[in-house]
């Protein structure tokens, strides 16, 4: 255990005499929670598993890089005090993002804890009091808002010592542990709303893309909230002005940390103050009357069904034939032969059920729409003009985003080949396939189906309308150099059956080089073609080669031999 764990331990253990009075046994106690905290430090939280994984032995000061992180967005907080001139004002903002960013990280970084019950199955059968197996779940809970909250709430608690004096120490950590209690609250609505629209089994599912969409907000914000308050100019805020605002409980914190700093209370000040402290309590009464036992009824169905695979049963028509999916019939359309076919389903089931996957690719649509709202944000006024004229603006507009989507084939690629279920590729050892390459070119027509063919459909479409129909060069162009500069890369590193390679056995040093490499390709041939954009001559010569291009690679790769194949033995 690191010494934030050490501490935490020690303090909550501190109400021995109390808990031994409630027929806890602080042995038991101890031993678990004990247990519980060396576990955390072994799992990895929730952005690390943004990244591709680092070796195991990394994973033992989980909790370090959970509390940095942390920090970091409590730095991120501070920026509140950069909005309006008063402290209520800055109060207000920074609850708001607050109880936003607390009640976000619980979902995504202690889901996985929390409805995690193995640990059930080891301490049930033991000599352990109902009491103690319930003080322990509690505690540890306790100990890991902890860990988030003080890191949160430091950086912006320094701020408030700054701006108001020593004074507003005590309320604003008091205010700070309401906003707790109500965060709180808010996790397990958001719960037992998940549980009410779904199935218990596809909980773990709704919440990793939960995780994705915070991990996109977390990074959009800190691109974007700073520049468009610089262009906003809401430095004279003045929240009070705001009508209705007494509704808006972060406001109720702000005012009564004022309040209470001042010992002022006029009537508004009361009724805030009065908010501020019954409604948190209320909101935790309500918690553990009906949510609680709720969500305690519907964990067990959430544990049962988080390993199991629920095979769908085989659709038929009147004739007993069967009906094949729409995946199904694109995937024989768009194969040649029963080992691509099959690769081609394979990677697409495994694209969709994996979360590994999808926690470190779906985060790029995101990213890419953040950076696309920063260059409309930095950019002066954007005009239809600058499109139907095809001004230099409008150029580099149209090929930065249509190059920009070859890092998200790219990242899907790369990730290809990496499960967290590495070890059912003796699948592939016991299947009569004679060419491997076909299992892989089926995999990447896949992600190009899946990841690529829906930009091409948005961008080709919403060009088209602002340009017109001479756009359609430039379109084939850009397309299929980007399907050419994906495949090529995929036929020089992809030499892995997909989803093989377990997800530890990834190099830091290749990973960096991959990433420089689809950097660098798609950014020389975005300049080269907007030297050549006004050229229809060229651009329809160089559209043709890079169609029969990509057409070489990809044969390049369905021919790829097991002698090619690396991390993988045939024979095993």
């Amino acid at each position: 255990m690191n010494i934030f764990d050490k501490f935490f331990l020690k303090l909550f253990l501190l109400s021995g005499p109390l808990l031994q009075r409630m027929n806890v046994n602080l042995d038991h106690l101890g031993a678990i929670l004990l247990a519980k905290l060396t576990m955390d430090n072994r799992r990895p939280a929730a952005f690390q598993q943004m990244k591709v994984a680092k070796e195991k032995k990394e994973l033992n000061q989980a909790t370090l890089k959970t509390m940095f992180v942390s920090l970091i967005m409590g730095l991120f907080l501070v920026i509140s005090f950069a909005i309006g001139n008063d402290l209520t004002t800055r109060l207000t903002i920074f609850f708001s993002m607050f109880i936003f960013m607390l009640a976000a990280t619980l979902i995504t970084d202690f889901t996985s804890v929390l409805i995690d019950t193995r640990d059930n199955l080891i301490i049930l059968p033991k000599p352990v009091s109902d009491q103690t197996f319930v003080t322990a779940r509690l505690m540890h809970i306790a100990i890991h808002i902890n860990k988030l909250l003080l890191p949160l709430a430091l950086p912006t608690l320094i701020a408030v010592i700054v701006k108001g004096g020593p004074v507003t120490i005590l309320p604003f950590i008091l205010m700070i542990f309401f906003a707790t209690l109500l965060s709180i609250f808010l996790v397990n609505a958001v719960y037992l709303l998940i549980l009410k629209i779904s199935k218990p089994s596809k909980f773990q599912s709704i919440i990793t893309y939960f995780q994705i969409a915070f991990a996109i907000v977390i990074y959009g914000g800190y691109q974007i909230l700073p520049r468009m308050m610089a262009q906003a100019g809401i430095e004279h805020l003045d929240i009070t002005a705001i009508r209705n605002i007494c509704f808006y409980p972060p406001y109720w914190f702000a005012d009564a940390c004022v309040s209470l700093s001042s010992l002022s209370f006029p009537a508004h000040a009361l009724y805030n103050l009065m908010l501020a402290t019954v409604f948190p309590l209320l909101s935790i009464w309500i918690v553990v009357k009906y949510f609680a036992p709720a969500f305690n009824r519907n964990l067990s169905g959430i544990s049962s069904t988080s390993e199991e695979v629920r095979i769908k049963p085989v659709q038929s028509n009147t004739a007993g034939n069967y009906r094949r999916s729409l995946i199904e019939k694109l995937a024989s359309v768009l194969t040649s032969g029963s080992s691509e076919y099959m690769g081609f389903l394979f990677t697409w089931k495994m694209m969709g059920r994996s979360k590994d996957f999808k926690m470190k690719v779906y985060p790029g649509f995101g990213y890419m729409i953040v950076i696309l709202a920063m260059m409309l944000i930095q950019s002066k006024k954007i005009e239809l003009s600058d499109f139907s004229g095809m001004s230099d603006r409008g150029k580099s507009i149209f090929l930065i985003v249509m190059y920009m989507s070859s890092f998200i084939v790219i990242s899907a690629i790369n990730q290809l080949r990496y499960s967290e279920k590495s070890k059912a590729a003796w699948l592939f050892a016991i299947t009569p396939v004679d060419i491997p390459g076909r299992l892989i070119s089926g995999a990447l027509k896949s992600v190009f189906l899946g990841f690529y063919l829906p930009v091409v459909l948005v961008f080709s479409v919403i060009s088209s309308l602002l340009i017109g129909p001479a756009i359609i060069p430039n379109l084939i162009l850009g397309f299929f150099n980007v399907l050419t500069v994906t495949t090529l890369m995929a036929y020089i590193n992809l030499r892995e059956l997909p989803f093989t390679v377990s997800s530890q056995n990834v190099s830091k040093g290749t990973t960096t080089t991959r990433n420089m490499v689809a950097t660098f390709i798609p950014i020389i041939l975005g300049v080269f073609h907007w030297l050549i954009f006004d050229y229809l001559w060229a651009v329809v010569i160089l559209a043709i080669l890079a169609i029969f291009a990509a057409w070489m690679v990809m044969d390049s790769v369905r021919n790829l031999s097991w002698a090619k194949i690396e991390n993988f033995d045939v024979n095993r």
